[in-house]
């Protein structure tokens, strides 16, 4: 039987990147708890069925009972039933987590007490039961923040929750160009539906005019060309943090043609990535 939840507890060296972690996952979907006290753990665990299907939890240094608590709120995640869980342990070299310290002119939240190189020493022998138990260690040392949220997009996305919203749109030329667009195609080439008496007032939602413009020997060319235009683009946005592109597909009136190659374009590309059809210049559409 399938797991019905996913749990991910964070942890790791303070400035390795669980800040930037934990905003890419938020962005994702996930439910996140940042500094969870451990020994609240068993009480939020008591009720599985009450927690959301992705949650996110996340300690490092900050938390007073982490020494105390040790390992068995973890392990009391581990045994729940109908429950999937990863462990995360973001990790960076000594150098490199002063060198960002200093950089970003904030404290270690050990380092009241001690100088940083002791605070990062200190907190390595505290966390060092999570970075053995660890399902992934992520070393973060050469990591930009856009190289870090790719890694976290691309391990924990699941294949349905797709962050990147494609907006496919029809538009007519005569009534102005679309200023949201990312990327616009023509589609005046192909034989026009308006020179037909018995099609001129109807649109591209029809599937008598749709089937008249896919008749051009054009069409399918045209729409193959734009798919694998589209598509490696797409892909590499799916994989950053881009939120939407919007694709607009025009002709003249942007009743007949570019409604149709608009819901063909958009099909094509469904399977692939979460897509918006809407047909600006079409009446009464929503």
């Amino acid at each position: 039987m399938s797991k019905s939840k996913f749990i991910l507890f964070i942890t790791g060296v303070s400035g390795a990147g669980k800040t930037e972690a934990l905003k890419c996952l938020e962005d994702m979907g996930y439910d996140c708890i940042d500094n969870m006290p451990l020994r609240l753990i068993p009480t939020l665990l008591k009720d599985v069925e009450a927690l959301p299907d992705r949650l996110v939890l996340a300690i490092d240094g900050r938390n007073t009972d982490i020494g105390l608590h040790n390992m068995a709120a973890l392990d009391a995640i581990k045994t729940l039933e109908n429950v999937e869980t990863q462990t995360l342990f973001l990790n960076a070299d000594d150098e490199e987590l002063i060198r960002r310290y200093k950089e970003t002119r904030r404290s270690h939240p050990s380092s009241a007490k001690c100088d940083i190189r002791t605070a990062v020493e200190q907190e390595r022998k505290i966390l060092k039961p999570y970075i053995d138990s660890a399902d992934v260690i992520l070393d973060t040392s050469d990591f930009a923040p856009k190289q870090l949220w790719q890694y976290i997009k691309e391990r924990f996305e699941t294949p349905n929750a797709q962050t990147l919203q494609v907006y496919v749109m029809s538009f007519g030329y005569k009534h102005g160009m679309p200023r949201e667009a990312d990327y616009v195609f023509d589609v005046r080439y192909l034989k026009n539906p308006y020179w037909v008496a018995d099609l001129k007032e109807k649109t591209g939602l029809d599937a008598d005019v749709r089937a008249y413009v896919k008749e051009d020997a054009h069409f399918n060319s045209g729409l193959e060309k734009l798919v694998l235009m589209l598509e490696e683009p797409l892909t590499i946005f799916k994989r950053v943090d881009r939120a939407s592109v919007t694709i607009a597909v025009g002709c003249t009136g942007g009743q007949h043609r570019s409604v149709t190659m608009a819901i063909e374009l958009a099909n094509k590309l469904s399977s692939n990535f979460n897509i918006h059809l809407y047909h600006r210049d079409v009446k009464g559409d929503a």
